[in-house]
């Protein structure tokens, strides 16, 4: 018979095997396949949000590699290849820092737009109240996707980073994708949605 502390160590192994799999398995094309330098650990952040418009209204702005101005005001200052096309760059100057950045998966259907790089390391400072953060290396996927009968969008964004502060990296992530597409969305005049479609139309996304 397996004594109490086995018994908890597996079924504390098996929890972190199902978060493991239910994270690595949300409908992302490239799970974390990054590798973190010595000193540096991997992390993720993953938030989602639902608003009250179009897919179309939001992916006629935020549909271009090279244009993410949409992005915590983010300014792409040099680039190479061509736009949306896999292996394509941008870079540019972000919270004293400078990000570089490559397309490693795009697809764009009528139902969904979907967006993956990857990034390179480098120092920012996140706020006046906050010290400079290093990230090691990064990854991120963006999912829009058309919800309610075309009528609104649900949007999930995973990010898995190297960093050797995880408190604050969950932080600066999390308040980048909140400000950006809350930003956005009121842009749009689009109001955020509590679990109700608008209209009563069909809602396909649970």
């Amino acid at each position: 018979m397996l004594s109490t502390i086995t018994c908890r160590a597996l079924a504390i192994a098996f929890v972190g095997l199902t978060l493991t799999s239910s994270v690595q398995g949300s409908n992302h094309p490239i799970s974390n396949d990054i590798v973190c330098p010595t000193n540096s650990r991997v992390s993720f952040v993953h938030n989602s949000y639902t608003y009250n418009a179009p897919l179309r209204n939001f992916t006629d702005i935020t549909g271009s590699f090279f244009n993410i101005s949409w992005y915590a005001d983010t300014a792409v200052t040099s680039t190479t290849g061509t736009d949306n096309v896999p292996g394509a760059t941008r870079s540019g100057p972000f919270a004293g820092g400078v990000f570089n950045e490559t397309l490693t998966a795009i697809e764009k259907r009528s139902d969904a737009l979907l967006i993956s790089y990857h990034g390179k390391g480098f120092t920012f400072t996140p706020g006046p109240s906050y010290p400079a953060l290093r990230f090691d290396g990064y990854s991120e996927t963006m999912r829009f996707e058309s919800i309610c009968g075309g009528k609104a969008t649900y949007i999930d964004v995973l990010t898995y980073t190297c960093s050797d502060n995880q408190r604050l990296t969950y932080t600066a992530w999390s308040t980048v994708h909140s400000s950006s597409f809350d930003g956005l969305a009121q842009t749009l005049g689009a109001t955020i949605l509590a679990g109700d479609c608008p209209q009563e139309a069909h809602c396909d996304k649970h």
